[in-house]
Formats: C-alpha cells, structure tokens, sequence
C-alpha cells in the first residue's frame, strides 16, 4: 500500500506543478521577433496602440480594405506562440477582397504590454472590438474571427458584448471552449499523466472561459477544424459546435491540420469561405 501511495504522490505533484502554471501551459508568447515583414510580402499595415481597462498599452495592425467602402471589418484573434507578426498572413489575403483586417497582440505578446492570461487576454479582445469601432467601423458590419487559443477569447468576448456592436458572424478555427477540457484531453494521451486528469477541474478555471455558447444566436458562428489536428483535438471543436444554437455551420476539414484552411487544400477554402460570407446576406 505504500508503494501505492508512493507512487501516486510521483505522479500527481508533477500534474499540479503543470496544472497551476496556467501561463506556461497556455501561452508562449514572443516579444521580440518579427517573423515576417509585411513590407516584404507588400503590406504596409497601420500601427495601432489602444489601452485596455486595466491600462496595458496593446498593439495591433489595421489593415484596409483595398477597395471602398468596405464591406466589413474582420477582428482576428490569433492564437498561441509568438506574435501578431507570424500570425497575420492566414487572413491579410482578404483585404484584396474588400475586407479590412484587425489584427492585435495579447498582453505579452509582440509589442503589447502586460503578462497573457485568461483574463487579460479577455480584456484585450474588450479593448480591441471597442477600439475597432470606435475609430475605424462605428456601424460597419464587424466579423469576429478566433483562432486556435484566440478562440475561446473570441467567443466569450463576443457573448460579452454582443449587444454592443453590429456583429455580422464569428468564426472559430480549430479551437476549444474550455481551458479545463483542453487539459482533460491532453492529460488523458500518454499513460503517465492519464490520472492526472481530474485535476484539471480542481486546478484549471473556467472563469474566462464562455459559458453560454447559445447566448451567441442569432449571430451565425462558423466552426472550422481539420480532422487531423494533433494540437487542438477535432473532439473539442465538436464540443464547440454542440453547445451552439442556429445558426451555425461546421466546416470539417478532412485532411486538415491545426490552422492549415486557409494555405493547404490547394487554397479552394479561401473561395469558399468568400462565397459563405456573401452569402451570409442571401435570404
């Protein structure tokens, strides 16, 4: 028994040391790095310095339209691990399509100030929405777009505020809903940390997290996950979709890695995924 016992206390302590570095485990930001000038790829986007509630000075990059008016404004949280400078090139294709493109840093990430967490990272995705329609689309039509981890921010940031803004659609990409599940999931592939897994409900929180996924509707939600996503398991993005109301689509991917819609699949996902937003005004 007190082998057992002995043996219990090796694995369970390495789980709790994980679990309660909540920031190691799910942010890996980078300050520092341009990983690609848009200048170098024809770019030239407009930096934009916003301050938040609790009065981190945060960066973004505003890219416009090429053609006015626009017809509507996307907010892109990104996802995890370095910076916007990596992270803006899966969308800055869109704004030859008529679209103008936000795109910002976490607290910590790139030039934003500050340390990532659930809750700062929320309340820069506030920051971010009010200060794209304050000053660049104040009845314009906006499109939420979260990606990877900048998905559950987008999705509770959009419940949030909803009310406030004339949201026209959300679109998550292989993301997740739950900071605990995220970490159940991951805890339950290898044999040494699958005890482990009820400790991400007693040391994980889902305070930030989106309660209410229904709450979002009417507003259309289109879910996208590749069904080979190793990271971000097609499990979770399953789990998305099942606690949304109509409307909602799911665009499930089937050679699909994390992230890779818009640049693998010989691109048709692109045209597609143009097609699905004039369609969002069709009857």
């Amino acid at each position: 028994m007190k082998r057992v016992f002995t043996r219990l206390f090796f694995l369970i302590i390495p789980g709790v040391f994980l679990l309660s570095s909540c920031s190691s485990v799910f942010y890996y930001p980078n300050k520092e790095h341009l990983y690609y000038d848009p200048k170098a790829v024809g770019y030239a986007p407009e930096d934009i310095y916003f301050i938040d509630n609790a009065q981190r000075k945060l960066h973004g990059w505003w890219f416009p339209a090429k053609e006015s008016p626009a017809k509507a404004t996307i907010i892109f949280f990104h996802g995890n691990a370095e910076n916007l400078t990596s992270h803006y090139l899966h969308l800055a294709w869109i704004t030859a399509e008529g679209y103008n493109l936000f795109i910002f840093d976490y607290p910590g990430y790139g030039l934003s100030e500050g340390e990532p967490s659930p809750k700062s990272c929320l309340e820069s995705g506030y920051a971010a929405l009010d200060w794209v329609v304050k000053n660049k689309s104040r009845d314009g039509p906006i499109i939420i777009y979260g990606q990877s981890m900048g998905g559950i921010v987008a999705l509770r940031t959009v419940i949030d505020k909803k009310s406030e803004v004339n949201l026209k659609l959300v679109v998550v990409d292989s993301t997740f809903e739950s900071f605990q599940r995220i970490a159940r999931v991951k805890l339950s592939h290898n044999w040494f940390t699958w005890p482990m897994q009820p400790l991400s409900y007693a040391l994980l929180s889902d305070q930030w997290a989106p309660a209410n996924l229904k709450s979002i509707s009417p507003i259309p939600v289109l879910v996208i996950h590749g069904q080979k996503d190793a990271v971000v398991e097609p499990e979770l993005g399953e789990k998305v979709f099942e606690q949304l109301a109509e409307p909602k689509t799911f665009w499930r991917i089937p050679d699909g890695t994390h992230t890779d819609v818009f640049w693998r699949h010989d691109r048709k996902y692109r045209d597609a995924f143009l097609l699905f937003l004039e369609n969002l005004d069709t009857p």
